[in-house]
């Protein structure tokens, strides 16, 4: 039989092993996360103009810092995305319709998720060929033709859209949205449409060369639930909100500090270089933050 203060010891010993790999895990978090909206940021970039951001994320250091990418591409663009920028972190794919965490990124599983191909996925929207089915049912009822992604080649995709084959090729790579064309775009057959949508719980956003359609969530739903679990890892965490002008509401409210992009050319196009240079103010200004609070509280010491 083992002693008693013996069992105490042990005890203890396993209780300060436990402290000692709960601080480990606090302290390899990141202590930042920004959470970006990139639609309209990586469009057609050559190569020269990705080392140039990258060189520029460097600055921040390879541990601290997480980028959230948010988007309505798919999660085949947005890994090729980050695979561009050489970094492995959660993302949120088709308007919110899908949240990605590399497996093992947390030190615990995510609630509510999935595996795929290497992601614990926390869904939000309808799968998508589902999607599909309702908005090709509510526009045959509606008597208006369609031309949806999913009725379209990689070849026909790439030239409408001015996309390069590959890109093209992961563009169509759809989960949760389809993005379609009104043959007819008159004013009254879209309001049709759209009503005909409505009545089985999907929702159009209106684009420039695509309208795309799938269910009514938001990208802030899953910047939420990202937060509350970095929040987890780290309770010291701090966040930013990087976007360009036309994006910038879906952020502000959830983060702690909010930055845009600037945009001189009036368009959705957002200079990746101008991209990632938003994202170290918005680090740098979090730091400050963060070292202010520091100096703050050392003062209030006896």
């Amino acid at each position: 039989m083992i002693p008693v203060p013996k069992i105490q010891s042990l005890m203890d010993a396993c209780a300060a092993f436990e402290h000692t790999i709960v601080d480990l895990m606090v302290r390899m978090a990141p202590g930042i996360v920004v959470f970006s909206c990139v639609d309209g940021v990586f469009q057609r970039l050559p190569r020269s103009k990705v080392a140039r951001a990258v060189s520029r994320l460097r600055e921040l250091g390879p541990r601290e810092t997480a980028f959230v990418l948010c988007s309505g591409k798919t999660r085949a663009e947005l890994e090729l995305v980050l695979q561009q920028l050489e970094v492995c972190h959660p993302f949120v794919s088709e308007d919110g319709g899908g949240l990605y965490v590399p497996e093992g990124y947390f030190s615990f599983d995510v609630p509510d998720a999935r595996r795929v191909a290497g992601y614990q996925v926390v869904e939000f929207g309808r799968p998508y060929a589902d999607v599909v089915g309702r908005l090709r049912r509510a526009a045959a009822r509606s008597s208006i033709r369609i031309l949806g992604f999913s009725d379209m080649s990689i070849e026909q995709v790439a030239h409408v859209c001015g996309l390069p084959p590959l890109q093209a090729q992961l563009a169509k790579q759809r989960e949760y949205v389809e993005p379609f064309r009104m043959i007819d775009p008159s004013p009254a057959a879209r309001a049709r449409l759209c009503k005909a949508l409505e009545g089985v719980n999907l929702r159009c956003a209106r684009g420039e060369s695509f309208d795309r359609v799938g269910s009514p969530v938001d990208i802030d739903v899953c910047v939420t639930l990202l937060r509350s679990l970095y929040k987890r890892a780290n309770p010291a965490v701090m966040t930013a909100g990087v976007a360009h002008a036309s994006s910038h509401e879906v952020l502000r409210n959830i983060v702690d500090c909010h930055v845009i992009v600037p945009d001189d050319t009036g368009s959705d196009e957002i200079d990746v270089v101008d991209w990632a240079g938003a994202i170290v103010e918005a680090v740098q200004e979090l730091r400050r933050r963060r070292a202010d609070g520091a100096r703050l509280s050392a003062s209030d010491l006896p």
